[in-house]
């Protein structure tokens, strides 16, 4: 897959199946919908392309009143497109100069003379230009105009629930990791940089890595204790990817904060032990963590003996866990 840093930058085609949207998450939905592409454009030889935005439309538009929660950030995005088999992704940057594209000159300016968009794939709730006032039927009328076709995917069923990155907040925001996985098609996996922290870890005998987010507005799973997967970031790369050149650990990842010693009202931390003979220096490293099981809440102990214990015990049980689950497909 090629990625292309803005309509200037993408190559004149002959034929091309377009796609647009955030696609955070890259869930069995969005699948579902780039798998027909990809299928269409072997059938007719066509070029598969997304177009998606970056900063996300909503932070430019709201700003700090945005709410904004994320699933994965752009590169993480960019890694599960490339798996699908797509040709091109192209990533504009989204301004309020952008956002003010009617849909009629979406159409014309960013479809048909950006892309050269032949067939125009779009899901059930799919809307554009400004206000999002464009739709479906839209899309119709421009295509007799301007001579591409529109082909409507249908919602995506999964357990007889419509698949949506709406959903998948949802259950990683109640730590129901399980039913996220059914949504995603892998387990959900967030990232952040290595940072200095209060060395606690060490005394304790269970050295952290300390992190802060690298996207903002990436959403983390509930406040607790998981089993996980963490993988050193490279060139982009992530753990989904499955490179056997990738430094992964298994872990015991801490969300939340730390009551034992901080008390009441503390920042919540993310910090990561990982299970290595050797733990390496990441000092301003990016990690991915690939959350596998919430394994409980956080807990305020007595006295940090019985902290101590507890995290022996923990540290057991997301060996258990990781030593089931990638016995299964990691993903």
């Amino acid at each position: 897959m090629r990625i292309h840093r803005g309509l200037p930058h993408f190559p004149p085609g002959q034929r091309r199946i377009v796609t647009t949207g955030t696609f955070d998450g890259v869930h069995l939905g969005h699948r579902a919908l780039l798998d027909w592409m990809i299928l269409k454009g072997k059938e007719e030889q066509a070029e598969t392309t997304v177009l998606t935005f970056d900063p996300h439309p909503r932070q430019v538009l709201f700003g700090d009143a945005s709410g904004l929660e994320l699933i994965q950030s752009m590169d993480q995005r960019a890694a599960c497109l490339a798996e699908t088999g797509l040709d091109h992704l192209v990533i504009q940057p989204f301004n309020r100069a952008f956002s003010r594209l009617k849909p009629e000159e979406f159409v014309r300016d960013v479809l048909v003379q950006g892309l050269g968009t032949t067939t125009i794939v779009v899901g059930h709730d799919h809307r554009f230009g400004a206000g999002r006032e464009g739709d479906v039927e839209l899309l119709r009328a421009c295509g007799e105009t301007f001579g591409f076709n529109v082909q409507h995917i249908p919602p995506h069923i999964e357990g007889e629930l419509t698949v949506s990155s709406t959903k998948v907040r949802q259950r990683l925001s109640d730590g129901d990791l399980s039913a996220a996985r059914a949504l995603l098609g892998r387990r959900h996996a967030w990232r952040g940089e290595v940072v200095t922290g209060a060395g606690r870890g060490r005394t304790l005998g269970f050295r952290t890595a300390n992190l802060e987010a690298t996207e903002p507005h990436q959403i983390l799973p509930a406040e607790g204790v998981y089993a996980a997967q963490v993988t050193l970031v490279t060139d982009g790369a992530s753990s989904h990817q499955g490179s056997a050149s990738q430094q992964t650990w298994g872990a015991m990842v801490n969300i939340g904060p730390r009551p034992t010693f901080d008390g009441t009202g503390a920042k919540p931390t993310v910090e990561a032990h990982l299970f290595t003979a050797e733990t390496p220096d990441l000092y301003g490293a990016e990690l991915e963590i690939a959350f596998a099981e919430r394994m409980r809440d956080i807990q305020k102990f007595e006295d940090p003996q019985a902290l101590i214990n507890q995290l022996s015990s923990d540290a057991d049980q997301a060996r258990r866990i990781l030593r089931y689950d990638n016995s299964h497909d990691a993903r």
